[in-house]
């Protein structure tokens, strides 16, 4: 697939998903499969999209303002709750673990219990599982596991729970990680458990937490990591925006242990304000390692949605699934959505779902801090705009990069970035115009007065190009389409060739009806005719079906149909085209449309290019004929060189096996039986081959005069070739990309008395 042709497939799903969550948020949509047959071609990638959607929405859960302040608040976890474990938007279909009561836990190096629990909370009485997944967890713990001792569950996630416990032999307490299902976890559970407890193992930095253990215990894999009391960025915007001197120094420490990171080769991929703790000291420890990657890996464990990360602090590029492009840059864009975060009180992008708030990263310029937030410095705002830019390549080159500029602007030294230039905050300025957000779906904040008006001028000039149209577009329209173009000239084919004289009576009969005669251009064949039409050097071309492969160009009629010759030497022992591997084969130029034929002919059987040797020539060329084993024609049947060549009896046709088959899965190829008498005696018995068309092409903009007369020219009169496909048959045709002018003949033939 073209870049360009995966340009346009991307666009076009784009543009599905943006219609359906528009008629979905409208009410419009109550069967999603009734939907998808809107889009036919698309109807696999969108339903997965949708259905991936739907899982994360349900990870996700509700959104903080559909829970409300005060259930919002119960979200944010207490003092004792290592934020990096608590999962901001539980599953609210999942089993509930309710937060256990409890006084200040005591930071005493010695044992709060004695050397063995009551016999009530021993391990024979329950599993670990049934622990993390039950509401009656307040009459089991403590429990004793292993070296540790339970104490309270700190948080829950949809795959992992962690405990505060306390450590026996070094009386310390720790958070203990394990995997929410125990041992009836999955291998790719344990795998991405494992490689949290490793990325975050291979750190050591004062501002990351520390890992200090990772093992199994009766069939539950865990690892303990540092306590860390106090509290995380979540909750301290949760009251509203933070101090820009505070919010600075927090995320230049962020940065600083992330550039580290960076530096141990582990990408982050998950980092929001609620996986960054302040502790008892005020300073800030990246946790939740989860997602991290290795630089250079091949690819990570991305098996679930858990893994594209926090929707509204994602990068494009994590949004869009586009996993080989997120490396040091995708922290780069969550760090500064952080700081945005932390300056305004909310996210850059938060839309009222999911997927909503996903596309919304993907297309829409980030919001700047200063549109509202006036009075955040301008240097600051800069800082921001660089890290959320949606190229990589526009952000920091590095979290230290990104460092080294908020320390300035917290020292009072002037940053290295600069602000965007004026057309790009033009662009963005104007994609805030109301009129124009609402065709673009790329509205960010409340518009300006200065945008309002700047509406209301659009609204005018709109209005004033649309009376325009009417009075003028249609005129222009009118003559262009019942005019002849001043030149002509017809794509035909080599000199003395079947289409280079096929060319000549339409040139001819254009000049009877038209007074116009078209210049015929000789060329080497069909792939050549094509170009010679979409470069407007020719208004008219002469091509076998499977050479029309461009959108810009529509059919004007079938002329008649090309069987597929297949010719061997009489006395060779080839019986199948399977046995076509290895031989000499001549198979037309290669800017023809027989060789383009011949080569989904050869693919079908497995026979490729690399598999036979290519004599570059065509049956015309007599003298060729000795450097081949094969020679494969797509002609009209008794096509005089073919004849020749048979009735000499140096070749005989071979059939095509299975040509039933093949014409299912080719729409360009028909089955075809050739007449057993179509070359004389030396081709009976008959031969079952496949055939395609030769088509008179246009561009899809030619004129409808243009087509009108060329359809003339083909039906009217003496046939301007022998066997031409009849007007009946024409007008049947299904799957012809036939042009509009050429399509309302058709049926105006079919509805027309006989």
């Amino acid at each position: 697939m073209s870049d360009q042709v995966k340009d346009d497939t991307e666009a076009k799903l784009d543009q599905a998903l943006l219609d359906f969550m528009r008629r979905f948020d409208a009410g419009q949509i109550e069967n999603r499969e009734v939907f998808l047959q809107e889009y036919p071609e698309l109807a696999t990638p969108l339903r997965t999209l949708l259905d991936a959607a739907d899982w994360i929405e349900k990870l996700a859960g509700p959104t903080l303002a559909e829970l409300g302040n005060s259930t919002a608040k119960s979200l944010i976890p207490n003092e004792l709750n290592p934020t990096h474990v608590v999962d901001e938007n539980p599953d609210p279909n999942a089993a509930t673990m309710p937060v256990l009561p409890m006084g200040k836990v005591s930071h005493s190096p010695v044992s709060p219990y004695d050397s063995t629990l009551p016999p009530s909370k021993s391990r024979s009485d329950f599993s670990l599982t049934s622990l993390a997944n039950t509401n009656n967890s307040q009459s089991i713990l403590p429990y004793r596991f292993g070296d540790y001792i339970l104490e309270q569950v700190l948080g829950r996630g949809g795959m992992g729970v962690v405990y505060l416990a306390f450590q026996v032999q070094l009386e310390r307490r720790v958070a203990i990680k394990m995997i929410r299902s125990g041992c009836l976890a999955s291998d790719d559970e344990v795998n991405r458990f494992h490689t949290e407890a490793r990325s975050a193992a291979s750190l050591t930095h004062p501002n990351i937490v520390t890992v200090y253990q990772c093992g199994e215990c009766d069939g539950h894999h865990y690892f303990s990591l540092d306590y860390i009391p106090g509290t995380d960025l979540a909750k301290r915007i949760s009251t509203g925006p933070m101090s820009p001197k505070d919010a600075v120094r927090y995320v230049r420490d962020v940065a600083r242990a992330i550039d580290y990171a960076h530096q141990q080769g582990v990408v982050h991929r998950d980092l929001k304000p609620a996986n960054v703790l302040i502790d008892e000291t005020d300073a800030v420890v990246v946790t939740d390692f989860g997602l991290a990657k290795q630089l250079g890996a091949d690819k990570g464990l991305t098996a679930t949605g858990a893994t594209l990360g926090t929707p509204s602090f994602m990068s494009p590029e994590q949004a869009a699934g586009k996993s080989e492009e997120q490396g040091a840059s995708t922290d780069v864009y969550a760090i500064g959505a952080i700081l945005y975060a932390l300056l305004t009180g909310s996210p850059p992008f938060q839309g009222n779902s999911v997927l909503n708030t996903i596309m919304q990263v993907i297309h829409r310029p980030a919001p700047t801090v200063r549109q509202s937030h006036p009075n955040v410095h301008l240097d600051l705002d800069t800082i921001v705009t660089k890290c959320l830019e949606k190229m990589p390549s526009r952000r920091y080159a590095s979290a230290g990069e990104l460092a080294d500029d908020l320390d300035r602007f917290y020292q009072g030294i002037p940053i290295t970035a600069l602000p965007p230039s004026l057309i790009r905050r033009s662009k963005h300025w104007l994609a805030n115009v109301p009129l124009v957000a609402a065709i673009t779906g790329t509205r960010n904040v409340e518009p300006t007065q200065s945008q309002r008006i700047a509406q209301n001028i659009l609204i005018g000039s709109m209005l004033t190009l649309a009376m325009v149209w009417f009075a003028g577009g249609h005129v222009v329209e009118y003559f262009r389409n019942n005019n002849m173009p001043r030149n002509l000239s017809i794509a035909s084919g080599v000199p003395g060739g079947m289409y280079y004289e096929l060319a000549g009576n339409l040139a001819n009969r254009l000049q009877a009806s038209s007074g116009r005669k078209p210049h015929v251009i000789a060329t080497n064949g069909s792939l050549e005719n094509l170009r010679q039409l979409v470069d407007k050097n020719a208004q008219m071309a002469l091509m076998q079906e499977s050479s029309v492969r461009s959108d810009q160009v529509a059919v004007v009629a079938p002329l008649f149909y090309e069987a597929v010759h297949i010719l061997v030497p009489k006395d060779s022992t080839i019986q199948h085209i399977v046995e076509l591997a290895g031989k000499r084969i001549i198979m037309g130029t290669k800017e023809s449309g027989t060789h383009q034929a011949a080569i989904r002919l050869l693919k079908h059987f497995n026979v490729t290019l690399e598999n036979i040797t290519l004599v570059d020539s065509d049956w015309t060329h007599t003298d060729r004929l000795e450097q081949a084993d094969v020679v494969i024609a797509v002609t009209k049947v008794g096509q005089q060189d073919i004849a020749e060549l048979l009735r000499d009896g140096r070749y005989r046709l071979l059939s095509i096996d299975d040509a039933a088959s093949l014409a299912l899965e080719e729409p360009m190829f028909r089955l075809f039986e050739m007449p057993s008498k179509a070359y004389g005696p030396a081709s009976n018995p008959p031969i079952f081959t496949l055939a395609t068309t030769a088509l008179l092409v246009v561009r899809k903009d030619a004129p409808a005069r243009l087509v009108e007369e060329c359809l003339s020219a083909i039906y009217n009169g003496i046939p301007i070739a022998e066997g031409l496909v009849g007007k009946d048959l024409a007008a049947n045709w299904q799957g012809l990309p036939y042009h509009e002018a050429a399509r309302k003949f058709f049926d105006e033939s079919l509805g027309a008395p006989q």
